[in-house]
């Protein structure tokens, strides 16, 4: 089998999750590190491990004749415009979440990629889960019926320190706040599987944190006719950081939890045959079989001796253990070798690795900037609501402009 070309890549921002992604380069196939940049030297010094230069500034990176895509790590205030000067540098991009801080950034954004004829994708790595492929394959292929009714909870715990640490993301102007910063998560899964929205009745409040919202619900339609409700919090405290998405169509649904960001796991799958007849729970086994099936065999374990050791004082189960405990970084571990001996990137691994191929001609990126727009807008329209004291706002038909 002839080996993919190799895409040079550049980062921009060397925070957490800028070294995250320098980090899953590593051991993708078919993309090579060439440069980091970041103005803070501080940044730029815990970047110095990965063995290429790492440069003061995003202008000296996008420079580089070497560099055919970049990855835009910074707040999401700079993403827009960052976005807009690889454009002109003839980069293609992939942009953390969300795509930008306001629709009409996100706009000039897409506007300044279509000029250009670059590419540009978003990060929304809890697509990149089997677990949730196979309930999206499911959805498609209308084994749920027509969908109805969708329920999403995001719970993720942030203290006033970490708000404090990362300075962005207590202030609203920078694209600091529960909805930009977090549940764009579970807004992103709802558009995925449910399409466009079409009007929306929401509301958020600052209740523990101070600056930005913390906690938000919304009520949802879309064209489809289906309904879906939003409940996001940042101040709830609860042991374990969580996603949850629940859906009911005609012919079945499911509950689908991802825990402590990345453990994506399908709690209860339930089928039908038709629209009249009674649904039937899928036992854990039939589960199992459908997530490897949808690029999820890796969940078998890694071949190595040493490696089934460290699996087995893990323990069973993905995201029962804190994600800073020592048998949950033990599992996640166990999970990545294997995910690379099985050619089956999981999250943002997965994300890189499918905007390398764009680049290359071989498809699309997971998350296109378009597909991404659509979250910004919910986003956009529960802050318009809660403006006009929870009333209901259409939201327009129309694409990005």
């Amino acid at each position: 089998m002839r080996s993919a070309r190799e895409v040079g890549v550049g980062v921009i921002g060397c925070g957490g999750i800028g070294r995250w992604h320098a980090t899953s380069m590593r051991h993708i196939p078919g993309i090579k590190l060439v440069a980091l940049a970041d103005p803070d030297r501080a940044a730029r010094e815990a970047a110095g491990t990965f063995g290429v230069p790492v440069l003061d500034s995003a202008q000296a990176l996008l420079a580089r004749t070497d560099i055919e895509l970049v990855t835009i790590c910074t707040p999401p205030h700079a993403h827009a415009v960052l976005i807009e000067a690889a454009a002109a540098a003839g980069k293609h991009a992939l942009v953390e979440k969300p795509i930008a801080t306001t629709l009409a950034d996100a706009d000039r954004a897409l506007a300044a990629c279509r000029m250009h004829r670059v590419q540009l994708g978003v990060v929304h790595q809890q697509r990149a889960q089997a677990s949730t492929r196979a309930l999206h394959q499911l959805a498609a292929a209308g084994k749920f019926g027509r969908l109805l009714l969708a329920t999403a909870h995001h719970t993720w715990f942030k203290t006033r320190a970490q708000l404090a640490r990362d300075g962005w993301r207590g202030d609203a102007t920078a694209g600091g706040g529960l909805l930009l910063d977090q549940a764009v998560h579970a807004i992103d899964l709802l558009v995925w599987f449910l399409g466009d929205p079409e009007w929306l009745s929401g509301a958020s409040a600052t209740l523990a944190h101070s600056g930005v919202e913390d906690t938000a619900v919304a009520m949802i339609g879309f064209t489809g006719g289906a309904l879906a409700v939003l409940a996001a919090g940042a101040s709830t405290n609860r042991a374990r950081d969580d996603i949850s998405l629940e859906l009911s169509g005609t012919r079945g649904g499911f509950r689908l939890e991802i825990r402590d960001y990345d453990a994506a796991e399908i709690t209860r799958l339930d089928l039908a045959q038709s629209d009249d007849g009674r649904a039937r729970s899928l036992s854990s086994a039939e589960i199992e079989s459908l997530v490897r099936e949808a690029g999820g065999r890796w969940r078998q374990g890694p071949a190595g001796w040493g490696w089934r050791l460290a699996s087995r004082l893990a323990g069973p189960g993905r995201g029962i253990h804190p994600f800073r405990s020592v048998r949950g970084y033990l599992r996640r571990s166990v999970d990545r070798v294997a995910q690379r001996e099985y050619g089956e990137p999981q999250g943002h691994a997965e994300v890189l690795a499918r905007m390398a191929a764009a680049v290359r001609g071989e498809g699309a990126p997971l998350v296109t900037g378009e597909e991404a727009r659509r979250s910004l807008e919910i986003i956009e329209a529960i802050r318009r609501s809660e403006a006009l004291g929870g009333r209901r706002v259409e939201l327009a038909r129309a694409g990005p402009r």
